[in-house]
């Protein structure tokens, strides 16, 4: 007989909202994590098909003299062109999604995985998503974390948030939602979640 497959649960939101903390948090409960967004920047440097797709959307610009990707680059193209996004992600999904499988495909005794990527909502769930817990923040809290965390500039964060799913999308097919704005409290949401999912009381 056939073993069934862990479940996966999706855990989204926008840049900056606090997935990577959640992530932490479920990892802490012995739930391992699929960081869809890390897999897909080493799929855009190692997969040559998905390398020369891109090439043929964007130009050659988008990688390097290297052969590394060139995200400021890409970034600028899509300022200009914000629907370069949904042609980006047709070419790096199918590839992310199939990796994903073959990662769930690996994992035993566990009562659910999570899959983590800012870009999964109402219009893009994979099938291989059962439930999808989405994390809620407000954009003042967002710009700060990311001003905190990351080395990007103001207009790069912009940009990002631009061609990211507005607050409306992420939360249309949510069934679970984290809110994570500055005075939330987290540890009792995930808990709750996490009990939820596994059947515990």
């Amino acid at each position: 007989m056939k073993q069934s497959l862990i479940p996966f649960i999706g855990v989204t939101g926008g840049i900056g909202s606090g997935k990577s903390m959640i992530c932490r948090i479920f990892s802490c409960l012995g739930i391992p994590i699929f960081e869809a967004d890390k897999e897909a920047k080493i799929i855009l440097n190692e997969n040559e098909m998905v390398k020369k797709s891109i090439k043929k959307l964007l130009g050659n610009q988008a990688y390097t003299e290297n052969e590394v990707y060139n995200p400021t680059w890409v970034r600028a193209k899509i300022k200009e062109d914000p629907t370069l996004i949904v042609s980006i992600n047709s070419i790096v999904h199918p590839a992310v999604r199939q990796k994903a499988i073959q990662w769930q495909i690996s994992q035993k005794n566990k009562p659910f995985l999570v899959y983590e990527s800012a870009l999964i909502h109402s219009d893009n769930k994979p099938e291989l998503i059962e439930k999808l817990i989405v994390i809620s923040a407000n954009k003042e809290d967002r710009i700060k974390r990311l001003n905190m965390r990351d080395s990007l500039q103001p207009t790069d964060i912009k940009t990002i948030m631009e061609v990211q799913p507005n607050e409306e999308t992420y939360l249309k097919q949510a069934d679970f939602i984290i809110e994570n704005s500055h005075n939330d409290l987290i540890w009792p949401q995930v808990e709750k979640i996490y009990k939820s999912i596994t059947g515990l009381t």
